[in-house]
């Protein structure tokens, strides 16, 4: 009988006081401790103006979803370029998720605004076209990435430049 009085929740025993399930208890201290990476979607629309991008193509995850463990969000550059697309991914990983050389590349030291960040290439990917850079902030590990539209064939600007110069008029937008 104890049994069914623990499954149903909270039940009333013989005296009167209510029974608590252990399964509800175990739930809210997994959920409570359970850490999640800061929302790069949360960032001011003025502060995203300010970088270039277009506040109007904010994007959610990919596809509406984030991926891995990631939280990510993205914008297109301002009309009329359109040339490009710039996403920030954050996960609580360290900085040696990108020391996969099966995804990641051409890896370099360099300084992003105020942070030592690590600039790299996607494996396979096309350096006149796209660039990524990545540092760590806490727990966290903040990447970011510009995608070149594949309709554009020499684009008027070096990514890796490009990139940085968003990143670093996002600086104090980001985890400290």
């Amino acid at each position: 009988m104890a049994a069914l009085l623990l499954l149903a929740g909270c039940a009333n025993t013989t005296d009167g006081d209510a029974l608590a399930t252990a399964t509800s208890s175990a739930a809210a201290s997994t959920t409570a401790s359970t850490p999640t990476p800061w929302d790069p979607c949360t960032i001011p629309d003025e502060a995203i103006e300010r970088a270039g991008l277009n506040v109007d193509t904010k994007e959610s995850g990919i596809f509406g979803r984030d991926q891995y463990g990631f939280k990510i969000c993205g914008w297109e550059d301002q009309p009329p370029n359109n040339k490009y697309y710039f996403s920030i991914f954050v996960g609580l990983e360290g900085i040696d998720y990108i020391d996969d050389p099966a995804t990641f590349d051409r890896l370099q030291p360099v300084r992003v605004g105020t942070r030592d960040s690590t600039q790299y290439q996607q494996v396979g990917a096309d350096a006149s076209l796209n660039c990524g850079v990545a540092f760590t902030q806490g727990v966290q590990l903040i990447r970011a990435t510009i995608i070149t539209d594949a309709t554009v064939r020499n684009p008027p600007y070096d990514p890796c430049t490009e990139l940085n110069t968003v990143v670093a008029s996002l600086d104090s937008e980001l985890p400290r």
